[in-house]
């Protein structure tokens, strides 16, 4: 309770980053003014999405209560949407991409129809009523329920097969339907799966690759083969959470901390894109969080352009520390009928 206490207290307290900062696959040396200045141009222009409350359309539970708003308990729902929000970002404007109000709210901009992937309304493909109903289907859990970054990415696994089987329509950007995405719960990344993907049509992938590093507390062996990622050109961000139970979107890598965007502030519904501008969709500052308090379950996103592309992310994270924390097999593994599934979702997250 204490180590909760201290976290949820430390991320308001002022923090400025000085000294050498890796972020999706760009480094500033922030102990300079103007890389700092720089970084955060960078961190601000990543789109935060947040708890929200009002929504028009709630939630319905099993016993007919109705909720309108995630506050509590969806933090990792607009975790892993952030990440999926990078892919589109790198996919579609490219990672040098900074955000600019009078060119990004421009009526039929490339970047509000990223947003509108994610208004808080059953229409739009990834929105939090979207996942909640994945996770309904997928796992029997109802609205307010905690997620965790497994049973969150899997829930994105089955937006993404939807939305492949659906013909074009208003509701979806078309760039949406160029891209596939594989989920994989254990840390192993199995070729075939991604290949399959492109050779269905796919001109990108997003990886989402889960892990349980440690039981109670993060296991500090595994810190250089995450740390490793964040200079990687096809990474997305970290989704995971603190010591206690709150969830983050990590995307950068600062001396002995990670820097996350956080989803812990509460909005009105975003249900259109009239009301984007002064909705919370960029963070004003990083927060940071030291390795040590990193919570054991996570959730690596990566986004892969080609087959030539995933290869060389494979060869990557096969070498040195990275062999550490994931295995990357040709062909899905065949198992008896006696293994046990290993459950990497147990931490819960509110």
């Amino acid at each position: 309770m204490f180590q909760r206490v201290f976290d949820e207290i430390t991320k308001w307290l002022p923090w400025t980053p000085t000294m050498h900062v890796v972020m999706l696959g760009t480094e500033y040396n922030t102990a300079e003014d103007d890389a700092r200045n720089a970084f955060l141009d960078d961190f601000r222009s990543r789109l935060q999405l947040t708890y929200r409350k009002g929504f028009s359309t709630p939630l319905t539970l099993l016993g007919g209560k109705e909720i309108s708003s995630d506050a509590g308990w969806g933090c990792m729902l607009r975790v892993i949407q952030m990440i999926l929000a990078q892919s589109f970002v790198d996919f579609t404007l490219g990672r040098e991409w900074r955000f600019q109000e009078t060119r990004d709210l421009e009526e039929g901009s490339a970047w509000l129809s990223i947003v509108s992937c994610f208004l808080d309304t059953p229409k739009a493909p990834f929105s939090l009523h979207c996942l909640v109903d994945a996770g309904q289907k997928l796992f029997g859990k109802e609205p307010s329920t905690w997620f965790g970054p497994t049973s969150s990415a899997k829930a994105v696994g089955s937006l993404f097969d939807a939305v492949a089987k659906r013909e074009q329509s208003p509701d979806v950007p078309t760039f949406v339907h160029r891209l596939g995405c594989a989920v994989f719960e254990d840390g192993a990344i199995i070729k075939s799966t991604v290949l399959e993907k492109f050779e269905s049509g796919c001109e990108a992938v997003i990886l989402l690759v889960c892990r349980r590093l440690g039981l109670d507390s993060f296991n500090m062996a595994y810190r250089d083969g995450i740390e490793a990622c964040f200079s990687f050109q096809q990474f997305l961000g970290l989704a995971s959470g603190n010591s206690g139970s709150s969830a983050h979107y990590f995307v950068a890598t600062h001396g002995d901390c990670l820097c996350f965007l956080d989803p812990h502030q509460t909005y009105p519904a975003l249900e259109t894109l009239e009301n984007v501008q002064g909705g919370g969709l960029q963070a004003s500052r990083p927060h940071a969080l030291r390795w040590t308090h990193l919570n054991p379950s996570v959730c690596l996103g990566f986004l892969v352009r080609s087959p030539d592309d995933f290869a060389a992310l494979c060869s990557r994270l096969c070498e040195g520390c990275c062999g550490e924390v994931f295995e990357v097999f040709e062909k899905p593994l065949v198992y008896s009928d006696h293994t046990e599934e290993v459950d990497g979702d147990m931490v819960l997250f509110g």
